[in-house]
């Protein structure tokens, strides 16, 4: 048994520690690329996301895998320096790797009410009373 330490896994509130192998994850950040007329880059940080990789899930937990339609609360709590991190999250995909370890990746779950959209514009003469009920 390894005595490196390991990340807990808390799923809606549920501990599945003992029911995987590890845990892992990564916060990457999406890198925006701004074209310049002279024909440089830069290069600015977006905001971080989170993912996450499970190796040897039991089947209970395996089973929350559904395409990344259910959004679970993800707790990963490091009791060695008291930390935690948590995010709302999707598990999107398992699979079996070739040497027969099966594996589960989530994602952070999108807040679809902040993300950038398009909507539309009322005409400029237009209050909100005025088109209320149409």
């Amino acid at each position: 048994m390894s005595d490196e330490p390991k990340l807990r896994l808390l799923v809606d509130g549920v501990d599945f520690t003992a029911e995987c192998a590890a845990a892992e994850f990564t916060t990457p950040r999406a890198v925006h690329v701004i074209p310049t007329d002279s024909g440089a880059r830069r290069q600015v940080l977006g905001p971080a996301s989170f993912t996450l990789l499970v190796t040897n899930p039991s089947d209970r937990l395996y089973a929350l895998i559904d395409g990344g339609k259910t959004v679970h609360e993800v707790k990963l709590v490091a009791d060695w320096v008291d930390h935690s991190i948590t995010h709302p999250t999707h598990f999107h995909w398992g699979w079996v790797d070739r040497d027969g370890t099966r594996r589960m990746f989530g994602s952070l779950a999108p807040d679809r009410e902040r993300e950038a959209k398009w909507v539309e514009e009322l005409p400029a003469r237009a209050s909100a009373t005025e088109t209320e009920g149409n």
